[in-house]
C-alpha cells in the first residue's frame, strides 16, 4: 500500500498552517488562565470594597429587635416632625436637622449625632456631632465630602436615652 507524502514546499514558500493537538492544548490552557485571572481580580476587588458584613454580630442584633420596635413605637407616639438637609458648601457639606413636636414647638436640648454612610464601603463613612444653632435647629459641617449617594442616619439623645432616630437616602450633588 503506497503512502503519499506531501511534497516539501518550494523554496521561499511557507507550508500552510496546520492545527496540531499541542496548539489546541496550549490555547485551552491559556484561555482558562486568563478567565481565572480575571475572576481572581474581580473577587479581590469586590471583597475589598464591600466585605458584606453590615453588623458585627447578627445574633446580638436579633436579641435587641423587640426593644428596637418598642423604641420606634415610642418615637411615633411623640409625633415629632423632622426635617433634614445636606447642603453643599464648597467641597464641604452642611448637615442640618429641624425638630418640632406635635404642636409645632421646637424640640431643644438634645445631643444629636449624624452619620453619612457610603452605600458601597464603610471606609468612607463620616460621623459628626450636630450642635443646636437655634431652638430646634441643629447643624454641623462635614469636611471634604464628595458627591454621590449617601445614607443619612440621625440619632438624638436626651440623658443618654435615644429618643429620636431617622434614616434616609440622599443624593449629594457637586
Amino acid at each position: 500500500m503506497p503512502i503519499d507524502l506531501p511534497a516539501p514546499p518550494a523554496p521561499g514558500r511557507r507550508r500552510p498552517f496546520e492545527l496540531s493537538g499541542h496548539a489546541v492544548l496550549f490555547g485551552m490552557i491559556g484561555f482558562f488562565i486568563v478567565v481565572a485571572g480575571a475572576n481572581g481580580v474581580m473577587m479581590v476587588s469586590a471583597i475589598r470594597t464591600m466585605p458584606g458584613a453590615d453588623v458585627k454580630s447578627a445574633y446580638e442584633t436579633s436579641q435587641r429587635f423587640n426593644s428596637e420596635i418598642a423604641r420606634m413605637q415610642a418615637q411615633a407616639a411623640r409625633g415629632w416632625q423632622a426635617q433634614t438637609e445636606v447642603a453643599r458648601a464648597g467641597t464641604d457639606a452642611i448637615v442640618s436637622l429641624s425638630l418640632t413636636d406635635k404642636t409645632g414647638a421646637a424640640v431643644t436640648g438634645l445631643a444629636v449625632e449624624a452619620k453619612l454612610q457610603h452605600p458601597a464601603t464603610r471606609q468612607q463613612d463620616r460621623g459628626v456631632t450636630l450642635t443646636e444653632t437655634a431652638p430646634g435647629h441643629y447643624g454641623a459641617p462635614v469636611p471634604e465630602l464628595h458627591a454621590g449617594a449617601w445614607t443619612l442616619v440621625v440619632e438624638a439623645k436626651r440623658d443618654r436615652d435615644a429618643i429620636f432616630s431617622s434614616r434616609s437616602r440622599i443624593m449629594l450633588k457637586e
